[in-house]
């Protein structure tokens, strides 16, 4: 045969290294672009019967947006209860004249925490952290 020089050797060796690792990294790319059986879903596809489920579900979504029941207001714009006009202090005694600090966006001081113009919600009680009622919603406000 013929006899190579011991640094191309080496050379012819570490090319031929390099060209076996480009050759495994494309085979397992071909791999992942291969096809692969996609099940009777695919094979069974019927675009009239897939219309007709898409048709179904929509109506679905829609009935359930259109039966969700909308949260009324509980509050008006000043801060009133809509059920009754009154403007009760949300610690729920009657006769209170406000005992919070003044809220930050409408400056009474019969708001608690969340100011109450267009509140969508009230206390219905207010407890302490062991659970004991201290106060109570002292009529009834309609959902």
């Amino acid at each position: 045969w013929f006899s190579l020089p011991q640094d191309n050797f080496h050379t012819l060796c570490h090319c031929t290294n390099h060209v076996f690792r480009v050759m495994q990294q494309l085979e397992r790319q071909l791999k992942c672009l291969a096809f692969q059986n996609p099940g009777p879903q695919v094979a069974d596809f019927n675009p009239e019967t897939r219309e007709q489920k898409k048709k179904a579900c929509m109506s679905q979504m829609k009935q359930g947006l259109f039966n969700k029941r909308k949260t009324t207001k509980k509050y008006d714009k000043h801060g009133r209860l809509l059920c009754n006009n009154i403007d009760l202090c949300d610690c729920l005694e009657k006769n209170c004249l406000g005992c919070f600090y003044p809220c930050p966006k409408c400056n009474s001081s019969k708001c608690g925490p969340e100011c109450r113009c267009n509140r969508k919600w009230v206390y219905d009680t207010i407890e302490t952290e062991g659970g004991n009622v201290i106060s109570v919603l002292p009529f009834s406000v309609p959902d």
